[in-house]
């Protein structure tokens, strides 16, 4: 892919449609996609940070993350929450992580750049897959911690059945571990389909972005290749008409 314009006035408009996009997926049922026949609830909102830190730069992801993460604190305020969404009426929940996560994407991406011959779809499907595990990571972080540690876990049905399955005592159960096994369950819920989702949409917006960009740049090659002809042309016009004007005076 050829590199994609970095101007500031490139970044501003890619943060404004990201952030824009955004918003309307926090309104819309498409931020959180349900699988028919399944229990599995695919947030696909983190997907827009992810395009932004990755097309267009660490400070434009970072600030659709910040809107991301505002739409959902405003929509928590407004509609309360149930089960774990009571958590993101705190900012630590519901705005830091998602500030936060695109980093992980950016770099990534950037350091999979590094690799000659690396394709750009891939680099971005594997920022695409970090960036939603970070953002998973970061948000049960900030749950954990302002529930309580260890002791939310604790409540969990989810979580006792897969500590009774890997041996795991809930009785003295130290912080590491319940976060540890707090992940395991998000990841098991919904997480790994989460970044399905992210690496499938990712590779297309990015492959489609290729294409884009691959056709505008053979209608710039062949706009070129008309100019030079045309000024070609235009010259030998002009070195004909002199040869005749000059004919005519002898």
């Amino acid at each position: 892919m050829e590199k994609l314009n970095q101007s500031r006035n490139f970044k501003i408009a890619a943060t404004g449609v990201f952030g824009a996009l955004s918003v309307i997926l926090s309104i819309t049922p498409l931020g959180y996609i349900m699988i028919p026949g399944t229990p599995i609830n695919l947030t696909t909102m983190h997907i827009t940070a992810i395009l932004a830190a990755v097309t267009a730069g660490l400070v434009p992801g970072m600030c659709v993350g910040f809107i991301f993460g505002l739409t959902s604190f405003i929509k928590t305020a407004m509609t309360g929450g149930t089960g774990l969404g009571v958590f993101f009426l705190n900012p630590l929940v519901s705005v830091l992580p998602r500030i936060l996560f695109p980093m992980a994407a950016y770099f990534v991406f950037k350091l999979l750049c590094l690799i000659p011959k690396m394709p750009k779809v891939i680099s971005a499907s594997v920022a695409a897959a970090a960036g939603t595990f970070c953002n998973t990571l970061f948000v049960m972080l900030g749950i954990y911690i302002v529930a309580g540690g260890a002791q939310m876990v604790t409540g969990m049905n989810n979580a006792i059945q897969m500590a009774q399955e890997f041996g795991i005592s809930l009785a003295n159960i130290d912080f590491f571990t319940g976060f540890v096994l707090l992940m395991a369950v998000m990841l098991a819920a919904n997480g790994i389909w989460e970044i399905l989702g992210a690496v499938i949409i990712t590779a297309a917006v990015i492959s489609a972005m290729y294409v884009s960009s691959k056709k505008k740049s053979k209608l710039s090659a062949i706009e070129t290749e008309l100019e030079t002809e045309t000024s070609a042309e235009k010259e030998k016009n002009a070195d004909t008409e002199k040869i005749v004007e000059t004919e005519s005076e002898q």
